[in-house]
Formats: C-alpha cells, sequence, structure tokens
C-alpha cells in the first residue's frame, strides 16, 4: 500500500521529476535511472550543461527552471544560463524552458525561449521549447504543443515576434479553439488613465 502511488513508475505510465541543479545531484539521478530504469526528468538543471551527454546517454530530460538567472557557479561564464538551453540542443537533450519567477507568475516564459533564441537556438527550437518540448516531457503532446489536426487548438496571435518583449503584443488568445478576453487591471487603468490624461 506504501508504494501504490509510484506504482506508476515501475511501468513507465507516470514519470519522476527530480528537482536538482547540480552535477553531484544530477549522477544521482543517473544512477537512480540505471538502477529503476524509471522515466526521469531534471527540474531546475541549472549545471546540466556540464553533463549534457551524459544525460542524452541516459534518455532525461531537463526543464530549465529560469533563463533569466544568474550562473550557478561563481567560476561559470556570466551568461552561461542563456547559453544552457543550446548545450542541451546540441547534445540531443530533450529540454524545455519555464518561468519560476513568482513576481511576473509566467509573463515573461516567451522572452527566457527569446534569450536563448539569441544565445544560439533557432527561433523555431526556442519556440518547442514552450510548446511541444513541454508537451512531450509531460507526455500529453498527441493532444497539445503543435498545430496539428487532431490536437487541442491552443492559440495565442501577436503583433510583432512574439520571443521579442520590444515587440511582442499579444492580440488574441484561444485555449481549445475558444477564445479568451484578454482585458485585465493592467489593460483596464491604461484606458482610464490615457483618457484622463489626454493622451492618444
Amino acid at each position: 500500500m506504501k508504494f501504490q502511488s509510484v506504482k506508476g513508475l515501475f511501468d513507465k505510465s507516470q514519470r519522476l521529476f527530480i528537482h536538482c541543479n547540480l552535477v553531484k545531484e544530477m549522477l544521482i539521478a543517473i544512477d537512480f535511472v540505471k538502477e529503476f530504469n524509471f522515466d526521469v526528468t531534471i527540474v531546475g538543471g541549472s549545471e546540466s550543461f556540464q553533463i549534457a551527454n551524459l544525460l542524452k546517454q541516459n534518455n532525461i530530460s531537463v526543464i530549465l527552471q529560469q533563463v533569466h538567472n544568474l550562473p550557478t557557479s561563481e567560476d561559470d561564464d556570466i551568461d552561461q544560463p542563456f547559453k544552457t538551453p543550446t548545450v542541451l540542443q546540441k547534445a540531443g537533450v530533450l529540454f524545455a524552458l519555464t518561468d519560476e519567477d513568482g513576481t511576473t507568475t509566467g509573463r515573461n516564459l516567451m522572452f527566457n525561449a527569446g534569450t536563448a533564441s539569441s544565445y544560439g537556438l533557432t527561433k523555431e527550437e526556442a519556440l518547442q521549447s514552450i510548446t511541444l518540448n513541454a508537451a512531450k516531457i509531460l507526455g500529453i503532446a498527441n493532444k497539445t504543443g503543435s498545430i496539428e489536426a487532431g490536437k487541442d487548438a491552443n492559440i495565442i496571435i501577436s503583433e510583432g515576434d512574439i520571443l521579442d518583449m520590444r515587440t511582442s503584443v499579444v492580440t488574441h488568445a484561444f485555449i481549445q479553439g475558444r477564445e479568451l478576453d484578454l482585458t485585465d487591471k493592467h489593460k483596464q487603468l491604461y484606458e482610464r488613465y490615457k483618457k484622463k490624461y489626454g493622451i492618444k
């Protein structure tokens, strides 16, 4: 009964998410994979660039939590977090990006991908790192993550480059084909004070 909740790990109907950043922690996760043959995803993985080939050999995916961050080690390049996605991509590691900053609540996710595209990823690879790759890691790529017949119509439309914070303006959003109302408090206040002060 105690192990009922992890039964799915043994028949691979579940995935094990291990939160760690340091190489020594990830090496323990790799030993775990070798011993039990679980499907494992590293969450965090800020030092994953150091063992990218080893992660690929053991079929371990990575969710990088924050691209807009300082490096974990003071000996690393100051822009190492920006370069890590490219290292993983070149090694063939399945990875996704996320935005764990509680102050932005995910609003900077696409800009994390945009930064990664400035440091070696193509625009397509950067976009895939926040869409299809994430769906693959979560095991729902048959339902979402890319625009294909039979999948959920989860789509956003933007003026400008969606990965560029200077030009991206989201105009429409759809979840399973239903359009969302994008009106929020920020826009309401903007319109209110724009009229109050006569700004055109």
